[in-house]
């Protein structure tokens, strides 16, 4: 198995623990989105990362992966049990992969990537400013209402909608946005839970290494 991708993608970072938790035996390829070359092409023809080969099935897009994973791979369950649950654990997936994205991405890209692509001119801090004051907010107001006290959203359990809820919180990070954990004590004492998970911390180890990579 192969997953190819860049590691500090938010989406190749779920893949990653959706592999990493089910203990799956895998290799993690480094690709930059868009790039050309021919065999990840042929897995994403729309250049997007995470891209997944598992024998004879290439499959891109990360949310159609880590369904794949959960049906071929199901010994360690990653979606809750109710037909119900399920359909929430998605909604949720799908939030984290849209408006939590949105709420965070552009903190990396703009004090981060910006200056590994060689672009010279500087973040643009204003932009990230209004980001701030208007945006990010809202989507963690919703997540503060949604998250549990304890454990994760379906009980003891990591499971996708977890990991898709946290992962652009990380790139946040890595670009300077700290969740104001007064405004939003659930959200961060949740997001601390996902990130000290063992799947978790693994992959964000192997992460260590290739932000290291950026700062050099």
């Amino acid at each position: 198995m192969l997953i190819y991708g860049a590691n500090v993608s938010p989406f190749v970072r779920k893949a990653l623990v959706v592999a990493t938790h089910k203990g799956l035996d895998f290799e993690h390829v480094v690709v930059m989105p868009g790039s050309d070359d021919p065999e990840f092409r042929g897995m994403s023809p729309l250049g997007k990362i995470p891209a997944l080969r598992d024998g004879d099935l290439t499959a891109s897009d990360s949310s159609i992966i880590c369904e794949y994973l959960e049906e071929k791979y199901p010994a360690v369950r990653m979606l809750p049990e109710t037909p119900e649950a399920r359909a929430r654990a998605r909604w949720y997936e799908e939030y984290g992969d849209t408006k939590m994205s949105e709420a965070f991405a552009l903190f990396f890209f703009e004090r981060v990537a910006k200056a590994f692509m060689g672009d010279t001119s500087g973040p643009d801090e204003e932009r990230l400013a209004e980001l701030a004051a208007n945006v990010t907010p809202v989507q963690l107001a919703y997540v503060e209402s949604q998250v549990p006290d304890s454990g994760f959203l379906f009980g003891d359990d990591l499971y996708i909608a977890d990991i898709a809820m946290v992962s652009s919180m990380v790139n946040g990070s890595y670009g300077g946005y700290e969740i104001d954990t007064g405004r939003f004590p659930k959200t961060g004492a949740f997001r601390d839970r996902v990130l000290g998970h063992p799947a978790v911390e693994k992959v964000l180890e192997a992460e260590k290494a290739f932000m290291d990579a950026l700062a050099a």
